[in-house]
């Protein structure tokens, strides 16, 4: 019984089936992976191109922009086949659902990216505000979406939150 060890011991058959299996393993794994990363990425770009067409349709019709309609479309743009529902905020001014067609108040952009508020549009803007800047009616439109991965488990991607904003001048 002990030769028979020492024979099982010294025997390579099956070394490859056991290495190819190790090694297969292995890919498929980073492969479902890459497959999770790659959704990812173009569910981003989806998102991204509805938030840019939706800034682009406002810039177009600037002077009467249809605020409410703007989640609708971005939604209907970036949707894809199992994904979580879309949030989309529309705000003027670093406002939240206070966009107006009418009497609109103008401000600056700061460099820190938050507005600072203005007598009137077209004035210069001062300190803190971008060089050469002049005050305008800003609209911001904020979407995002919880990412669901297909293959990495959801409790390594609890966090994986898709978000696109734009900050267009419409005045």
């Amino acid at each position: 019984m002990i030769g028979g060890l020492r024979t099982l011991r010294r025997s390579e058959r099956g070394v490859a089936t056991v290495e190819f299996a190790l090694w297969l393993t292995l890919f498929f794994t980073i492969s479902l992976v890459a497959i999770d990363i790659a959704q990812f990425t173009i569910q981003r770009g989806r998102l991204a191109e509805a938030v840019s067409g939706a800034s682009l349709s406002a810039f177009k019709t600037r002077d009467a922009v249809q605020f409410q309609s703007i989640p609708a479309y971005v939604q209907a743009m970036a949707a894809a086949p199992g994904q979580s529902p879309i949030t989309v905020t529309v705000g003027c001014n670093g406002g939240t659902g206070n966009c107006t067609n009418s009497s609109r108040v103008c401000a600056c952009l700061s460099q820190t990216g938050s507005f600072i508020p203005t007598n009137s549009c077209g004035q210069s803007c001062g300190s803190g505000a971008s060089a050469n800047s002049r005050s305008g009616y800003y609209l911001d439109i904020v979407a995002s979406y919880k990412f669901n991965p297909q293959f990495v488990p959801a409790s390594l991607a609890e966090k994986a939150v898709i978000t696109q904003k734009t900050t267009v001048r419409l005045q």
